[in-house]
């Protein structure tokens, strides 16, 4: 009878690693896969090796079968996990799941294509076959790969490359009328239109009790300042297109994916615009505000009310983000930049490069000790950002909440640190 028992186990356990195996192969993207085979594949191991112990009918057969299942249930699901996330963070296709379901969107940072599809579009076997043929042929002009790309594209200068054409402003709560001033003016200074942006975020006011009341409340408080945005353009003499948008409001304030469009975004708030109804039908409070310049492929500013001068630091890693982020800091003077202060590590060639387009900005630069570390939980050290008036990231910081568990996202970057925020992602 006990012999019975056991083959029928082991046959169960058999059917499930063959689900496991038909599940592996046959779901549409990684992590369905990874599912079948943690939950299946671990399941009929399970059952087989118990099959086995009750054929065997031994205490070391029983004790080696308790151990080898103990192992598995503990390894398995850790490996697949891991596994998951390494194909997440590669980009690895969501099949059913939309941006707006995916509840890592703001924590993990994830690229928008596959590596696979970025393989095919920077045509690797092209750019290797070019490399064994020209090898030692081509030497860099710069250290600045924005730069190459300019006198490769047949560019004039490294301004025509990253200067915008044109600036975009989202309005925001009580605040909006001094930063749209802000953006106004450094529009009336490169003369370059205005786009000003109001968005209203209506998954916010479908999530309050009374949607008709919110909506109301939030169009009462706009019409309060919006005056203050029509005489932006009498006052300084620019050019400025009004845009009322509800619906997607992180999509409104991104715009339709201009890259030569400088985006200028308060550092707190949502369009919400501050009107405090609550949200019982919502899981959080509304807040898109930091994935924005991830939707938007340009330049985005994330600027307080008034602006001032003084020090401006780079975080500099080498990336294309930074340097062109950079150069358009330089280019553009977007601060009275009394110094210009570079934390991280920087080779010979990028530290002449950054000294060069510095000096042609008549701005001192000044880099980090490399010994000198940022304290856990923040991006930069006290002592490179304590007076500084503006930060010039590669990323921002993750998650991509203004508030996580009460932490201020600036906090992440130093600590009590309040400025602006400059990003090119």
């Amino acid at each position: 009878m006990v012999d019975l028992i056991a083959l029928l186990v082991k046959f169960v356990g058999v059917g499930f690693l063959l689900i496991a195996t038909i599940g592996l192969l046959r779901f549409d993207d990684p992590f369905q896969r990874m599912h079948a085979a943690t939950k299946a594949g671990t399941l009929g191991a399970g059952l087989v090796l118990i099959g086995t112990m009750l054929s065997k009918s031994s205490l070391d057969s029983t004790m080696m079968g308790g151990m080898t299942l103990l192992f598995l249930i503990l390894t398995i699901p850790v490996a697949s996990h891991l596994l998951a996330r390494a194909a997440y963070l590669s980009g690895a296709e969501l099949a059913g799941i939309g941006d707006a379901d995916n509840a890592l969107r703001d924590v993990l940072k994830r690229p928008e294509q596959p590596i696979e599809k970025q393989a095919e579009r920077l045509d690797l076997q092209g750019m290797a076959a070019a490399a064994e043929t020209d090898i030692a042929t081509e030497v860099p002009v710069s250290a600045d790969p924005v730069l190459c790309d300019a006198e490769k594209l047949g560019f004039v200068s490294l301004k025509d490359v990253v200067a915008p054409e044109r600036v975009r402003f989202a309005a925001v709560g009580d605040a909006a009328p001094k930063l749209a001033r802000r953006a106004a003016e450094f529009a009336a200074r490169t003369d370059l239109p205005l786009i000003a942006v109001v968005a209203v975020d209506t998954g916010y006011v479908d999530a309050t009790d009374n949607s008709t009341e919110t909506m109301r409340l939030i169009r009462d408080k706009v019409g309060h300042w919006l005056p203050d945005l029509r005489s932006l353009s009498d006052d300084l003499g620019v050019s400025v297109e009004l845009v009322y948008q509800e619906g997607d409001a992180a999509a409104s304030m991104a715009g339709v994916g201009d890259m030569r469009e400088f985006l200028v975004l308060p550092t707190d708030g949502w369009a919400d615009h501050g009107v405090g109804v609550a949200t019982p039908h919502a899981t959080k409070q509304p807040d898109g505000l930091l994935r924005v310049a991830s939707m938007h492929p340009g330049p985005t500013l994330y600027a307080v009310d008034v602006p001032r001068a003084g020090p401006v630091t780079v975080l500099f890693d080498g990336s294309y983000d930074i340097w062109r982020a950079l150069d358009l800091a330089l280019v553009e003077r977007l601060w009275t930049a009394t110094e210009l202060r570079v934390f991280g590590y920087v080779d010979a060639a990028s530290r002449a490069e950054i000294e060069q387009r510095a000096a042609d900005a008549n701005t001192p630069v000044v880099f980090a000790d490399p010994e000198l570390t940022a304290p856990d939980e923040a991006l930069l050290p006290e002592q490179m950002v304590s007076d500084a008036v503006a930060v010039i990231l590669p990323d921002l910081p993750r998650p991509l909440r203004t508030r996580w568990y009460g932490t201020f996202w600036q906090d992440k970057i130093s600590p009590n640190w309040r400025g602006d925020v400059l990003v090119w992602t």
